[in-house]
């Protein structure tokens, strides 16, 4: 009897050494990953070869890593690798530069199960989301992918329950295994690039999506062999450059396509504003007018025009924008603004107002961008504008 104790007690120790040796936050994490992955996501038996897991795992923090901010980095060839987020959450805006240097990708399980987070704004100079980035965010409901992003990885938006709408730019080449599964309240997705890869698992069991691309696309060719709805987009495409005016600066450098004009958290009032469009193959000329502190709203002007004041330090509070012209009704014009107290407000589409009014609170930052019309919105739409006077 006292043999097999012995047996039975030695067996224990050997089995906690083994146990040990395996960090304990890491076997936890994956065992998670595992479970959630077979309680929620639907998969084909025929794929057992891919999985959330495939890839190496980049994230970590070691002994290398710097904090900086809201983040620990490691640095890269060419710029760094984001490998954790310390921030409160909210709508985060992704820095283009940390500590002088391109932030060139959001590594694996960056904001992995962050209930905090409610809206991403990515620059364009991030073009890889790693593995499981932004993994089972629930209320993450406002995504903005910038216009250098080339790799979505398996799982990125997994889970992302509040997110209903998503625009993938045209630089995306490769969309990884089940990166939009169990996104059950996402209904339109635009793809700005036709020959853009992925396959019959990216989205799992999504209920009511309608996907958005050009004719003859590689996502035109998806829908049908899943029976997913399809609408073809227009050929041509709009671009917008605009440029504001900025307390303490001047006029910045044109940003273009959904870049932001302005700054976020330097507490400076944008004062003007100049948007324009560029396509010779489209016939839309873009309008727009501003709300000014002390003035009210000034009357529309287009094409390159200011809006807004310089040199009477004066803050813009609301702004609209729209199109016209005959190709007008083929694109609608998106726009969002930071506004003083509130941070980033909801998009505002084709003439909307965007900002505040009555609240003497200053515009800080905006977002423009013109899509196919009846695309996917950038994210958000439900409060863009904040009036006092309703």
């Amino acid at each position: 009897m006292n043999g097999i104790v012995k047996q039975i007690f030695s067996g224990l120790i050997i089995a906690g050494i083994c146990i040990g040796m395996v960090p304990i936050g890491v076997m936890a994490k994956e065992q998670n990953h595992d479970t959630e992955l077979i309680d929620n996501v639907a998969l084909e038996a025929g794929d057992e070869n891919q999985s959330l897991n495939d890839g190496a795992k980049q994230s970590e923090i070691s002994l290398n890593s710097i904090h900086t901010g809201d983040y620990w980095y490691d640095t890269i060839g060419g710029g760094i690798r984001i490998v954790a987020y310390t921030g409160s959450g909210g709508n985060v805006d992704i820095p283009a530069t940390i500590d002088g240097k391109s932030v060139l990708e959001i590594g694996s399980d960056v904001f992995n199960g962050n209930t905090s987070l409610t809206g991403v704004n990515l620059p364009n100079s991030v073009t890889n989301l790693g593995l499981r980035s932004f993994y089972n965010c629930p209320y993450l409901d406002s995504v903005f992918l910038g216009n250098g992003l080339t790799t979505i990885g398996n799982g990125s938006f997994w889970g992302a329950q509040a997110l209903n709408s998503i625009i993938i730019p045209s630089s995306v080449t490769t969309i990884g295994y089940a990166a939009f599964a169990n996104c059950n309240a996402l209904t339109k997705i635009t793809f700005l690039n036709s020959t853009l890869t992925f396959d019959g698992q990216v989205f799992g069991t999504i209920p009511h999506l309608t996907i958005y691309g050009y004719a003859g696309s590689t996502a035109e060719s998806y829908a049908y062999a899943n029976m997913r709805p399809f609408v073809s987009l227009p050929a041509s495409y709009v671009d917008v450059y605009y440029s504001t005016h900025v307390q303490n600066v001047g006029w910045q450098s044109a940003k273009k396509n959904g870049e932001i004009s302005g700054t976020v958290g330097q507490g400076l009032r944008l004062e003007g504003i100049k948007i324009l469009v560029d396509n010779s193959e489209v016939n839309v000329v873009i309008q727009y007018q501003t709300h000014v502190q002390n003035i009210g709203w000034q009357p529309m002007v287009s094409n390159g025009t200011l809006s807004g004041t310089t040199g009477l330090s004066l803050r813009l509070e609301g702004i609209r924008v729209e199109l016209d012209g005959v190709d007008a009704g083929k694109y609608d014009v998106y726009y969002r603004v930071h506004a003083q107290n509130y941070g980033w407000l909801d998009w505002a589409k084709n003439g909307e107002s965007a900002g505040t009014e009555g609240m003497a609170l200053r515009l800080e930052g905006i977002q423009i961008i013109a899509v196919p019309s009846g695309s996917a919105a950038p994210g958000a739409t439900a409060m863009p504008f904040v009036s006092s006077l309703n």
